[in-house]
């Protein structure tokens, strides 16, 4: 080749791998929110669980001095769990692409800068395409539409065992009326709790525009910087290409984590030297994110999944 496997990753450390993984969650909305708030947590063992607190322990009384004390007990939690999925993105540096880049050390640099950036876009491709799917698919990430939905199990916890742990869904609801969507956003509220980011399509997020004033644009300094100046109930709406035709999600998004494993956060491992593996001069590296997505409190998001415009 015309350079060695220690050359490249010599260039690709310097150069590219420290920005790939802040560049992969910078690239997706949601999943830079949760990376600059905090929400991308670092965690170990072989699976994710975390407690959900589903009843009111209802214990706090006023008494009498000499009343005794009733120490019966009530169950009032239980355990979200899990499983970890992982992800990878495999870049090759091939003889071909070797001999037609030959000419210079300039060329093959770039060709890695572009195989860098090809690597990004494919994981948030991946990434963001199974955050917004339809349906639960064994292996991916647990999609939005599962979270947050009245009648869906999620992390192992039915919502006809614990009622309190169903999302808001309306899934009839078809022409868009700045009633529904303040409707909407009312009662997903608990406890102090509500929906704070809206994502839906371009098109339906340009219908909403249609429905406000002038006063109520450019309110919420938060959504100039995610690029849109239209909110509802002062809180960001958000144009994301991988949500699907007529649907809008009101996320309460800090009840939201990205549990990630602590050995495999967005890795980028080396260059290494195919030649063993049937691949004579070619050069190979691997991607890897092992995660899933963790909602604390489905309650306080809710989903429209007819909407049709205005």
């Amino acid at each position: 080749m015309a350079v060695s496997v220690t050359e490249l990753n010599a260039v690709s450390t310097k150069i590219f791998d420290k920005t790939m993984k802040p560049q992969i969650y910078d690239r997706h909305d949601f999943l830079k929110y949760l990376m600059d708030n905090g929400k991308v947590k670092k965690k170990g063992g072989t699976q994710l669980t975390w407690p959900i607190r589903y009843r009111r322990l209802d214990k706090a009384e006023a008494v009498n001095w000499e009343d005794q004390v009733d120490f019966q007990t009530k169950s009032t939690r239980t355990q979200a769990q899990l499983e970890w999925i992982p992800y990878r993105v495999p870049l090759t540096f091939t003889w071909k692409e070797s001999v037609m880049n030959g000419a210079g050390q300039t060329r093959i640099v770039n060709l890695l800068e572009d195989k860098a950036t090809e690597g990004i876009d494919d994981m948030v491709y991946r990434m963001a395409t199974d955050l917004w799917a339809t349906s639960s698919v064994s292996g991916h990430v647990i999609p939005m539409y599962v979270i947050v939905d009245a009648d869906d199990t999620y992390a192992g916890i039915a919502v006809s065992d614990v009622p309190a742990w169903a999302g808001k869904e309306d899934s009839s609801s078809s022409k868009m009326t700045r009633a529904l969507m303040y409707a909407q956003q009312h009662a997903a509220e608990f406890n102090g709790d509500e929906p704070s980011r809206h994502y839906t399509t371009r098109s339906l997020a340009a219908d909403y525009d249609t429905l406000l004033s002038a006063d109520e644009r450019y309110v919420d300094k938060d959504s100039k910087n995610a690029g849109t100046a239209v909110t509802l109930h002062n809180k960001p709406v958000i144009s994301d290409p991988y949500i699907g035709s007529g649907d809008w999600f009101g996320l309460d998004v800090d009840q939201f984590e990205m549990w990630v494993h602590e050995d495999n956060d967005m890795d980028v491992g080396p260059w290494e030297d195919l030649t063993v593996g049937g691949y004579p001069k070619t050069v190979g590296r691997v991607i890897t994110n092992v995660c899933n997505l963790v909602c604390r409190m489905r309650r306080t998001s809710f989903k429209l999944t007819a909407l049709t415009g205005t």
